[in-house]
């Protein structure tokens, strides 16, 4: 499972896409050697989504090292969607940001998700590759030139009051996730799931 558009639009653009199944029996994780068998001659970048939406799961730093380990051995990109990032219900589980930890990691956020924003629009990318972050200006210009000044204006409010923000949607994350812990508990002979570290949303799977 995952964002339909991330898949369609590197089609949309001529590109090529493997696509790579995330099983509930692994708790949702991401098999490194199934991501190394996919890579080939053309491959340009591999794309992740970290904090997984919708199950909720998480790398360990171990794992996101072999990764980057694999990534940089093929010369390759890695595209990290952290749309989630900040709402790991451990902070101690925050994986480094992907355009931290990797010369070749690009980190794409938005406002919409830990901060509960999602009508401000506003998002940024972020990497060591200077010239990566022109082409992405060079190529976001032509869908829009620039944002609107009123959203700018909630962005900057959002993230003065970052922290307070933050707190507030992660407390209400952890709660729902007892909610639904509970709720499993009684129901467990009608869904199963693996429980989220992250986020604000689960992937359970009905038994009925």
């Amino acid at each position: 499972p995952g964002y339909q558009s991330v898949v369609q639009a590197p089609l949309l653009a001529g590109g090529r896409v493997t696509t790579l199944p995330l099983r509930a029996s692994d708790g949702w994780g991401v098999r490194l050697d199934e991501v190394a068998a996919a890579i080939g001659p053309n491959t340009r970048a591999i794309w992740i989504n970290m904090p997984h939406n919708p199950s909720g799961t998480l790398m360990s730093r171990e794992q996101q090292a072999d990764l980057i380990d694999l990534a940089d051995r093929h010369g390759l990109h890695i595209l990290s969607d952290e749309v989630y990032r900040m709402l790991e219900h451990d902070p101690s589980d925050r994986l480094p940001a992907m355009a931290t930890a990797y010369s070749r990691g690009i980190s794409v956020v938005t406002l919409s998700k830990p901060w509960g924003a999602c009508g401000v629009t506003v998002g940024w990318v972020a990497s060591r590759d200077r010239d990566l972050i022109d082409a992405v200006a060079d190529a976001q210009y032509f869908g829009t030139a620039c944002p609107a000044r009123s959203s700018e204006l909630q962005a900057l409010m959002v993230l003065r009051a970052s922290d307070v923000i933050l707190q507030r949607n992660l407390a209400i994350a952890r709660r729902n996730k007892g909610l639904l812990e509970a709720f499993m508990a009684r129901h467990g002979d009608l869904f199963t799931w693996v429980p989220p570290r992250a986020g604000a949303i689960a992937a359970l799977r009905f038994l009925g």
